[in-house]
């Protein structure tokens, strides 16, 4: 699975005017990997009592997240599989979960660990790449070392808007000696890496400055913003929240499609991030639930304003259940 590359650094060659296109690059590094379809690499997984096949595949995520942070690796394996064909990043667990499997033997577990992370990676998924780029680095999951293809995964994923992957670039560049590109991509990172800029500009001449200016311009043009990767970001805490909802008072987005459920989550979601009185995420969790059962009583006011309910949400010695039930006491009483 080794690639012969059009010149050994993807971004230098832009420079050079080697006419390698991202699209053109994505193909050639797909192209390293082992044929694959969903249906080749996902298993087929049961029902449990926290996921069901018909559930909305960005609650099948979070729940699986969820899950799978708590060390429940079993039941998380199956949301997270159900998940996977709509939530590719699902995948990523998928793999972790794999490498931990002491059921199977030290191949079979890196075999499919691998085929998680590169299905996912053919995706263009930003998490898979970079995982990719580690696997490549090291020589892990049964691959050979190749710090060369494991760099063009880190550009791949770099492109995509991670920015682990655009700080460890820079980096790698700077290493190999290739100012030019640390600096463009140190730029894309950002104002708070001036001081990093400022060192790799003193270490330049005039020519290579104008290379990685026009590099920059380039990349600006060709890197997932910041701003989309915020987005991205957002999108899949509806997701989360939803989930951790869900595993708590399963009945509370009741009567919701899919779409109320998700615009109700996005626009509680930004009243929360706006309220200084809202610090952790289970207090968002509970306001998101105040909220939905006061609406259900006809209140359009902040639940917030109420003393009692600021009060329940302060109460860290509750699980979110018990706080959503003594809530939803204190909404029945004032608005019978």
């Amino acid at each position: 699975m080794r690639y012969v590359h059009c010149l050994p650094v993807v971004f230098s060659s832009l420079i050079l005017g080697c006419a390698v296109t991202p699209e053109q690059n994505e193909a050639d590094l797909n192209a390293t990997l082992p044929a694959m379809t969903l249906e080749s690499v996902l298993p087929s997984a049961e029902e449990n009592a926290y996921c069901k096949r018909h559930m909305d595949s960005d609650i099948l995520y979070g729940v699986g997240t969820a899950l799978f942070n708590e060390d429940d690796v079993a039941n998380a394996k199956s949301c997270l599989i159900f998940a996977a064909p709509e939530h590719h990043r699902a995948f990523c667990y998928l793999s972790l979960i794999a490498d931990r499997d002491q059921q199977k033997s030290q191949a079979d577990r890196d075999q499919e660990s691998f085929r998680y992370m590169a299905y996912a990676a053919s995706q263009n998924d930003w998490c898979a790449e970079y995982g990719m780029w580690r696997v490549y680095q090291i020589g892990s999951k049964g691959v050979e070392r190749d710090p060369e293809l494991a760099k063009r995964w880190l550009e791949r994923s770099a492109l995509h808007g991670y920015n682990e992957s655009q700080s460890a670039l820079v980096y790698r560049y700077e290493a190999d000696g290739d100012l030019v590109s640390s600096l463009a991509w140190s730029r894309i990172l950002g104002d708070e890496q001036a001081d990093q800029q400022d060192q790799l500009r003193q270490k330049m001449d005039a020519k290579q400055l104008a290379a990685s200016d026009k590099l920059y311009e380039r990349l600006t043009k060709q890197v997932t913003s910041k701003e989309a990767m915020y987005a991205e970001a957002r999108e899949e805490d509806i997701g989360r929240y939803s989930a951790t909802i869900h595993l708590a008072v399963p009945q509370a987005l009741d009567g919701m499609s899919t779409e109320q459920r998700r615009e109700f989550i996005r626009e509680t979601l930004a009243m929360a991030l706006e309220n200084d009185q809202i610090e952790t995420r289970e207090q968002v969790a509970l306001y998101m639930m105040m909220t939905r059962s006061a609406r259900l009583k006809g209140i359009t006011t902040d639940v917030l304003a109420n003393e009692q309910l600021l009060a329940i949400l302060h109460n860290d010695e509750l699980t979110l259940a018990e706080a959503q039930a003594q809530a939803q006491g204190v909404i029945d009483a004032a608005y019978p």
